[in-house]
């Protein structure tokens, strides 16, 4: 397979640990697609949708984290798209467990390629110049932070 979304520079926010987190995303959402088309069964398909899920949690909380350090202005309405985007997929990830028809699996697909992608290409490019005029190891260390 070739992956379905690739990773560009045109993607990067301008943060190195964010763009690893959407490095993993992207590998995350192909593997994902990989399985649908191999058929790999819906448990396995749910294996990997629940770790997509996870680690958009984790890298949602990095992000704000990074917003909030960086005092971006943006911070409580970008927040509203992160809920509003995991309760949608959430949604689709139940919708699928009940009944993961063909029909459903391109519906699924589609949705978590458009969302990553427009949530990449889009929404976080409204923080990008804020974190390019950072000095970057001293906010990934902030971002670290426990």
């Amino acid at each position: 397979m070739t992956n379905i979304i690739e990773w560009s520079d045109d993607m990067s926010v301008g943060n190195d640990l964010l763009d690893k987190d959407h490095k993993i995303l992207i590998k995350a959402l192909n593997d994902f697609i990989q399985a649908i088309e191999d058929d790999e069964g819906v448990f396995v398909i749910d294996g990997i949708f629940t770790g997509l899920l996870n680690y958009t949690d984790f890298h949602f909380k990095r992000e704000e984290k990074a917003m909030r350090i960086a005092g971006f202005p943006g911070l409580e309405s970008h927040q509203g798209v992160h809920a509003d985007l995991v309760e949608k997929v959430i949604d689709v990830r139940r919708r699928f467990m009940q009944c993961p028809t063909a029909t459903l699996e391109t519906e699924v697909s589609d949705f978590l390629k458009s969302w990553l992608q427009d949530h990449i290409l889009v929404q976080d490019m409204a923080y990008k110049p804020l974190m390019q005029s950072l000095d970057q190891d001293e906010l990934n260390a902030r971002i670290s932070e426990a």
